[in-house]
């Protein structure tokens, strides 16, 4: 009995095994089949590689700091820069070290077929990685969304995305109209704004020839009232930037000479959820470029009047500025000088004030020679970020850089600065004063291979009365110092 139970199980195993796939058809399990190149299958086309012209370029660096900079950041335009928490306090500061990495990657697509139009994006991760690196990656400081309607002044990235992205169309030979995140500069010197530091903006701009000179005409939205979604009142008023350039080559006898005339004007309206205020502003700047003892030479003279808002109120104001910056080769070294003023107004005013675009909005900084006072890589992920409005100070500051060669794939630069502020400012009881300090600085550069290079750097600065002064601590750090390194492979 016992073997015929075993005999019908055994029979009935094999009808199961064998039988199944003819009683129980099974499918092949497969995933999901999404289009290309996008799930809403809209112009869902494939282009065959052939038919593209595609560009590509990347970089990778990864960067060593370690200084005694204080934390905080100078606060722009505000006349309360430098008083209280959150602004420069260098009796705060210690000793501390943090890595940076960075990893950008950008494509320029274009179909061979019609050259006139085409797409650029570039992608970036940014961060520290391990030991005692802090979780923002840029000690400077960050804006962005928040509850409280944190001013956005640009497209501040996070650690990981889309740098800027853009469509370019030439659609008359000669002018090429861009629409998209732009990583925008001021073309009169750097120092209003600067796509160099992320103020990358969305907006469109159309450039290109009339007669022998080269034009710019841009709009741009440079800041939105994220708690409330609109700044003012309609087109115009939310955070706009209109821009306008002309260069012109002349001739003077025998000597080559490049003149500028450049226009901007910002409109923000005022409004309860950020602390700009009601700010209308105009900039107006003649500028010049030519050559020098071998070597060149560039300048500019630079109106600025409007209206400055500081809270729920402005101050009307006019200010002026002006930069000369020249660089002579001498044998096989090449000397680089530059002197920049823009003028300030005593505490509490704003009358005479010259301010920027990125003072305006917290953001901050020029480019220049000095790696402390002003960003200069591969030291511009810390520094003071002090810009030409100083907290409504001005600034006057000479720089003096020397690059030379040592032996075969090694160069050094040295550099100097002096800083001082426009107008003086009385702190309490600690007096008035204007000297804002010195810096003095030094890095060599090694090139490894092809397209990899290795910087190491170290910079000084002894800070004056008007920086030290401005902090409520009873101990101030007057000795301030930056080593930095960068390790870069960029195609």
């Amino acid at each position: 009995m016992h073997r015929h139970h075993r005999l019908i199980l055994m029979l009935l195993s094999c009808a199961m095994l064998f039988g199944t796939p003819a009683l129980i058809p099974v499918s092949p399990a497969q995933a999901d089949n999404l289009p290309f190149p996008e799930p809403a299958n809209e112009n869902a086309y494939a282009v065959p590689m052939e038919n593209l012209r595609l560009r590509v370029w990347a970089q990778y660096r990864v960067l060593y700091n370690a200084s005694n900079i204080p934390s905080g950041i100078n606060n722009g335009s505000l006349p309360t820069a430098g008083a209280g928490s959150g602004k420069l306090n260098f009796g705060d500061t210690t000793s501390y070290d943090f890595f940076r990495q960075r990893m950008r990657l950008a494509f320029d697509i274009q179909r061979k077929d019609s050259d006139n139009v085409g797409a650029y994006m570039q992608m970036e991760y940014r961060g520290g990685f391990g030991g005692s690196s802090p979780a923002a990656s840029d000690p400077r400081g960050e804006s962005g969304a928040n509850a409280d309607g944190t001013p956005n002044a640009f497209n501040r990235l996070q650690a990981r995305g889309i740098r800027y992205g853009y469509i370019y169309v030439t659609p008359i030979e000669n002018h090429t109209l861009v629409v998209g995140i732009l990583p925008t500069i001021d073309q009169v010197g750097r120092v209003l704004w600067d796509g160099e530091w992320d103020f990358f903006v969305g907006g469109a701009s159309l450039g290109g020839k009339i007669g022998n000179g080269d034009y710019r005409l841009g709009f741009y939205r440079i800041a939105a009232d994220l708690k409330a979604g609109t700044i003012g009142q309609g087109f115009g008023k939310d955070g706009d930037m209109w821009v306008a350039d002309y260069n012109k080559p002349l001739k003077l006898g025998t000597y080559d000479l490049k003149v500028g005339g450049h226009f901007y004007t910002l409109n923000l309206g005022k409004t309860e959820n950020i602390s700009i205020g009601d700010t209308h502003e105009n900039w107006a700047a003649l500028t010049a470029s030519g050559g020098l003892l071998g070597g060149a030479w560039n300048a500019y003279l630079m109106l600025n009047s409007g209206r400055l808002g500081t809270g729920l109120t402005g101050n009307n104001h006019t200010g002026y500025s002006g930069k000369f910056e020249g660089s002579i080769p001498i044998g096989s070294t090449t000397l680089n000088l530059f002197a920049l003023y823009a003028s300030g107004d005593k505490a509490g005013h704003t009358s005479n004030q010259f301010t920027t675009p990125e003072a305006i909005l917290g953001t901050n900084g020029y480019w220049g020679y000095s790696h402390i006072f002003n960003a200069n890589a591969p030291g511009d992920v810390n520094d003071f970020g002090v810009n030409l409005n100083n907290g409504g100070a001005g600034l006057v500051t000479v720089q003096t850089q020397l690059k030379f060669p040592i032996v075969p794939r090694l160069t050094g630069t040295l550099e100097s600065a002096y800083f001082s502020a426009a107008r003086s400012r009385d702190f309490g009881t600690r007096g008035g004063t204007s000297y804002m300090g010195t810096e003095t600085g030094a890095m060599v550069t090694y090139n490894i291979a092809k397209n990899l290079d290795l910087d190491v750097g170290a910079a000084y600065a002894s800070m004056g009365d008007f920086l030290a002064n401005r902090t409520q601590a009873t101990g101030v750090e007057r000795s301030i110092y930056e080593v930095f390194t960068r390790f870069q492979y960029a195609l």
